[in-house]
């Protein structure tokens, strides 16, 4: 047996065992199993090529030899094997009736009951709409002693509900720093911000933060914001988001210093990137500047990146930078405070 007698068996049986065909408008034909018609093509499955995907503007007719499920133009959905009587028509025949249409009228075809396209899409949809909550844990630890004797700790927590239309974000923060038992920082952070996309990627926010720090002679700080939020999304875990709205800061101190009180503008700026799947980029800012006295003002920003370790989703290693800017500090303490810091980062749903 030659060659060609060969690769003329082969087509020969392929043909039997795959009966599904789709006839194309310049004469050839597929065999195969047909798997999925949507309105731009069809999947069929054939034996010396896997899945193929023809355009529909390419086909002139198809046949299906075992019941499938057909969503017509006006909507009905008919159930049974189609043949190709004619060039541009198509039969469904069920078992009470047969339904002959032209093949432009076939929008969607299926293998199973579950596997409905417009089914799965309003699964899909509903999935989007659930929120979900997401949570973090920060933690670093370090030290030092001989010449010198340094203690340090930073810990954190967040959790966030997340959905399509909104967001709420609560967070928690504490760090201690002590170099030659003096202590050279002693601040904890706790917040709530919470964002509703009213028209996506337009939307409204609300957050509340509460800070005090020792050091800085801070025994409360108080910041309530409100205003307008734009974000921009895409697939490749890419996120821009740019803040603007209203704050009222009021703040007492450890000493005597008379407390002050200041309505101020809220500006903000959050962007995040991965790379690669392996390192996950975050920039963190925040001005919030008086309307009264446009020198009295508050820069903080956040800049670090998150590694997988482990090729793990869940546990990362953090490297960051921070910097506080506070343009009108009591007593003796400097405008800027920027520390470098890592730590160990647990992520879950």
């Amino acid at each position: 047996m030659n060659k060609k007698q060969i690769l003329i068996c082969f087509a020969t049986v392929a043909g039997a065992l795959f009966a599904d065909e789709i006839h194309l408008q310049d004469g050839g034909m597929f065999n195969g199993t047909i798997r999925l018609i949507s309105e731009s093509h069809i999947e069929i499955e054939t034996a010396f090529a896997g899945i193929l995907k023809v355009d529909r503007d390419q086909v002139s007719g198809f046949s299906v030899d075992h019941p499938v499920f057909v969503r017509l133009e006006d909507g009905t959905v008919q159930s049974g094997t189609i043949s190709n009587p004619e060039s541009g028509t198509i039969e469904v025949a069920g078992a009470e009736d047969t339904v002959r249409t032209p093949l432009a009228s076939i929008r969607q075809g299926w293998l199973e009951p579950e596997s409905d396209p417009e089914l799965i899409a309003s699964q899909r949809a509903k999935e989007e709409l659930l929120r979900r909550w997401k949570y973090k844990t920060v933690a670093n630890f370090s030290g030092r002693s001989g010449n010198s004797d340094e203690r340090r700790m930073g810990l954190g927590a967040s959790a966030n509900l997340v959905g399509k239309q909104d967001e709420l974000r609560l967070n928690g923060s504490y760090d201690s720093r002590e170099s030659n038992g003096r202590k050279s920082s002693d601040q904890r952070k706790i917040g709530a911000r919470y964002t509703s996309y009213f028209n996506d990627p337009w939307g409204w926010y609300v957050k509340q933060d509460f800070e005090d720090d020792q050091f800085k002679n801070i025994e409360l700080r108080s910041m309530s914001s409100v205003g307008f939020s734009y974000r921009r999304l895409d697939k490749r875990k890419k996120k821009l988001e740019l803040n603007a709205g209203l704050n009222y800061r009021h703040e007492t101190y450890v000493d005597q210093t008379p407390d002050s009180s200041n309505i101020g503008l809220d500006l903000g700026l959050d962007h995040f990137f991965g790379i690669e799947r392996r390192f996950e980029i975050h920039n963190e800012l925040t001005i919030v500047p008086s309307i009264e006295d446009v020198t009295n003002y508050l820069i903080s920003q956040d800049s670090y990146v998150d590694m997988p370790l482990n090729n793990s989703s869940r546990w990362k290693l953090r490297l960051g930078l921070e910097n506080d800017y506070n343009s009108h500090p009591t007593g003796d303490r400097a405008s800027l405070d920027s520390r470098y810091y890592s730590s160990f980062v647990a992520e879950w749903d």
